[in-house]
Formats: structure tokens, C-alpha cells, sequence
């Protein structure tokens, strides 16, 4: 390893006085989340993850630049700038859904057009042993996976240490198992993931959605990029992503059957069930992380794919029924 890569783990501890100094950051920002009706805490909350996950980000792609080619790095800066930004006007503001969604599409099309090797061009369907040539539709069907799954992150992001959580876990399976181009990226990622949960998961700090957003469009830009690295079966990203990827479509159409705004803001996701099941929020974040890593878990040990889709719906459904039941109660 070389001089570099060790100075680049120093880099979540540089950027650690942005945590220590969450409130007078977020006093000059005036990012700051209040609460309402909706919400379970009871005084303002710094909601400044944003800032710290992409100093992080940042200054380790300024040290290693010379690791990556250029189009990676300017198609990763575009990405997480823009998401970061998109999100931190609506942390601001609160842009409509409709923006949110065309300023994302914008931003991942640029990023797809500078790196291609972030558009899916192909998929590897491991039931059926075939692989599947998009074509025309490759960068929509692009566009749509990685709107999809950052709004997902961003939905996650109601509950203390659960999206950065996910994503600690996500990093570690990843590093473990299917590195990539870019896996001198993942320590850093892991050390700032554990430096904010310490604050977030006792309520001191808040990812924002400037932070929601750019993790999920980090997640989204790993994935994709060994995804066309190894070319792997999809059903592998379904099983890593099934909890909140299903949880999200459930929402959405229950929503739109209810005649509301799929992007309407609700307590009704698993995740709110979840988090009633105990006073303890530490037992409620285990449990959403067992159920979510469980299937992947399997399929190291048990690679039949229709039983693994059979379970991970089964999972999904069961625990749905079993934690709402349980929050009526």
C-alpha cells in the first residue's frame, strides 16, 4: 500500500471537526431540523452529514486522483456534487418532488455521458443463465436504478444511524467480496461512516437529505461500477437492496390507490413499524439490519435463486405483516 492510500485514512479524521462542530456549522448554514408533527424529536437537530460525507469524498479523490482515470473522477464529482446540492437546497427550501426528480435525472445523465461504464448496458439474469442486451434504453434504465435506489436511502433516512447503518454494512460486504475499481475508496468511506454514526445514532446529528442523497449516489455509482466490472447476476443487487427497494414500491402504489402523491410525506414505511417494536432503538436498528443482510448472507453459502427471490419476498411480506400488526397494538 502505498503513502497515499495511509494518508487517505486520515482523511475522516481530518474532516472530524466538522462533527465536533456540528452546531456551529449548522448555525451558520442554518441547516437545522426542527420538529414537527411528524417527527420524534423535540428540540433542533444539525442535519450537516451532507457536508461531512462529501469533504470525505472530496479530499480523497483529490489525494488519489492519480489512481482513477478522468472520466471516473469527473463523472463520480458530478454525481455527488449534484446530488449533495440538490438536496441541500431542499434541506433549504423544500423543492417539489417534480424538480427533485428532473434536477437528479439532469445531474446522473451527465455523470452516465462523462463515465460509461455507469450506464448498464447489460443484464446478467442468473435465472435464466442469459445475458440481456438493453440497448437504446440502456441509460433510462440507467437513470431509473440510480433515482430509484438514492430516493430509497433517502426514504431510510427517518431514523437514527439507520441509512448510514445500511451503508457501513453495504461498504464491508462490498470490500469483502466484490471490491472493484474502485475499492481504495471503501476504507475511507467505513472510518467517516463510523465517526458520524457516533453522533447519528444518538440523535445529535442528522444526515439531511443533502447527505441522504449523496450516500445513496455513492451506493448507486460502487454498484453500478462493479456491477460492469464483473458482471454479476442482478439478483445479487435484489437481494442487497430488497427491504427498502420493495418497501419504496409498496408506499408509492399505496399511495397512488389511496389517490395522494406517491412523494407524500408518511410514517408508513417498514422501518416506522420496525422502530415502534421497542423503546430500545438499538434492538429495532439490529432487527432492520438482520432482516435486510440475512438473504444476501444466504446466497454465499446457497446460490438457488428462485428459493433466495422466494425468501427475500417472504421476509419482506412477513415482517411487514408481523410489525404492523404489532404498532396497532
Amino acid at each position: 500500500m502505498t503513502n497515499e492510500f495511509f494518508l487517505s485514512l486520515l482523511i475522516p479524521f481530518i474532516c472530524l471537526p466538522i462533527l465536533v462542530y456540528h452546531k456551529e456549522i449548522a448555525n451558520i448554514t442554518g441547516l437545522i431540523d426542527y420538529p414537527d408533527h411528524r417527527k420524534t424529536h423535540n428540540k433542533p437537530i444539525p442535519k450537516i452529514g451532507g457536508i461531512f460525507f462529501l469533504s470525505c469524498s472530496t479530499i480523497f479523490i483529490l489525494i488519489q486522483s492519480s489512481n482513477f482515470n478522468e472520466r471516473l473522477i469527473f463523472s463520480f464529482l458530478i454525481l455527488t456534487f449534484g446530488f449533495f446540492f440538490i438536496g441541500l437546497v431542499d434541506d433549504k427550501i423544500k423543492i417539489k418532488a417534480s424538480a427533485r426528480l428532473l434536477l437528479q435525472f439532469i445531474v446522473i445523465t451527465l455523470s452516465i455521458n462523462i463515465d460509461f461504464n455507469l450506464n448498464i448496458e447489460n443484464l446478467s439474469v442468473g435465472l435464466l443463465d442469459a445475458n440481456i442486451k438493453i440497448y437504446q434504453g440502456s441509460i433510462l434504465f440507467s437513470i431509473f436504478c440510480i433515482i430509484s435506489l438514492t430516493n430509497a436511502i433517502n426514504l431510510l433516512d427517518g431514523k437514527d444511524g439507520l441509512a448510514v447503518s445500511v451503508f457501513l454494512i453495504y461498504l464491508i460486504i462490498i470490500y469483502l467480496t466484490n471490491p472493484g475499481p474502485i475499492s481504495i475508496f471503501y476504507p475511507i468511506l467505513i472510518i467517516s461512516s463510523i465517526l458520524f454514526l457516533i453522533y447519528n445514532i444518538r440523535g445529535k446529528l442528522f444526515l439531511g437529505n443533502s447527505g441522504a442523497y449523496l450516500i445513496g449516489g455513492i451506493i448507486s455509482f460502487i454498484t453500478i461500477q462493479n456491477y460492469n466490472n464483473s458482471n454479476y447476476p442482478i439478483e445479487i443487487i435484489f437481494l442487497m437492496f430488497y427491504l427498502y427497494g420493495l418497501d419504496m414500491l409498496r408506499v408509492y402504489l399505496e399511495r397512488l390507490f389511496r389517490g395522494k402523491h406517491p412523494f407524500t410525506a408518511e410514517n408508513n414505511h417498514l422501518h416506522h413499524y420496525i422502530y415502534s417494536f421497542s423503546k430500545n432503538k438499538f434492538v429495532n436498528l439490529v432487527i432492520y439490519i438482520l432482516l435486510l443482510y440475512i438473504p444476501i448472507t444466504i446466497h454465499y453459502f446457497y446460490k438457488n435463486y428462485y428459493i433466495l427471490l422466494i425468501l427475500t419476498s417472504l421476509i419482506y411480506l412477513g415482517s411487514l405483516f408481523f410489525f404492523k400488526k404489532f404498532e396497532k397494538k
